[in-house]
Formats: C-alpha cells, sequence, structure tokens
C-alpha cells in the first residue's frame, strides 16, 4: 500500500513538473504568439498602416528595463526569458517595418527617424521644424543681445 501511494506521489511531481514546464512555455513564448500573424500580414501586404511603432518603442523599454532590473535583483528565470523574446520580437517587427517603409517611400528626400519611430508623415515633421525655428529666431529677436550675451558667459 505504501508503494503505491510513492507511486502516485511520483506521479503528481511529475504531472507538476509537466505542468509547470509548459506554463513557463507559454509564458514566455505567449507574448510574441500574436505578433506572428501580423508580421505576416504586413510582409504579405507591405503595408505597415495600422501597426504602431510606439507600442514597438515602449515594449522595447519595458523589456530593456526587466533586464537591467534583473541583472540587479534577480528573479523567475521565465520573466527574464520572456523579456528576451520579446525584444527580438519587437526588433524584427521593427526591422520588417523599416523594410516595408523604405521600399514604399516615393519621395527620395532623407526622413527622419523621429517621423518612423513617433508617427507622421514627413511634410508634418517638416512643418513643425519649420514653426520651432521661426519661434526660436522671434524670441531671439526680442531678446536684448547685451542680456543674452551675459547669460551665455555667465553660464
Amino acid at each position: 500500500m505504501d508503494a503505491e501511494v510513492v507511486l502516485q506521489e511520483e506521479d503528481m511531481e511529475g504531472s507538476w513538473t509537466l505542468l509547470s514546464l509548459f506554463s513557463s512555455f507559454l509564458m514566455v513564448f505567449g507574448g510574441a504568439l500574436p505578433y506572428i500573424p501580423q508580421y505576416q500580414e504586413i510582409q504579405r501586404s507591405s503595408n505597415t498602416e495600422g501597426f504602431s511603432t510606439r507600442v514597438c518603442l515602449v515594449l522595447l523599454i519595458a523589456n530593456i528595463l526587466r533586464i537591467f532590473f534583473w541583472i540587479g535583483k534577480q528573479f523567475e528565470l521565465t520573466l527574464l526569458l520572456q523579456s528576451v523574446v520579446m525584444i527580438l520580437t519587437m526588433l524584427a517587427m521593427l526591422h520588417l517595418c523599416c523594410t516595408v517603409h523604405s521600399t514604399n517611400r516615393v519621395s527620395t528626400k532623407q526622413h527622419r527617424l523621429t517621423v518612423f519611430v513617433c508617427g507622421g508623415t514627413a511634410a508634418e515633421w517638416d512643418r513643425r521644424a519649420d514653426q520651432y525655428q521661426h519661434l526660436f529666431f522671434t524670441v531671439c529677436q526680442r531678446v536684448d543681445p547685451a542680456s543674452f550675451t551675459a547669460i551665455l558667459n555667465a553660464t
């Protein structure tokens, strides 16, 4: 009777180990799975419309910070592996978006990284840059040159 109980306990431990490994596997790769159909759709259609690169940026920063935190205070290895998988997934998605974006670019004007990461068209960013430049020169014209040089010399 005792031998049967021991065998049942060993079977239960084996089942829990298998369940634990399966759940860890799902935790590591579960966050990246939804990006597979999205990657395939972008690759098939050569269109990144509807895909937010800002989400990629936020997830990259969050997972990099998690890895830095793990270096300082180690936590479960599953979460570390999840961060590595998500970083690789986000880099693959960004690489695909950059590739599709560069092949679809019509103009030969050089685009800024901020246009890609922060959204908006190149024309919008050029307009904003012109507005900031105009604002800067307006402020500089209204400041007394003597006080402006005094401020520069003081710092």
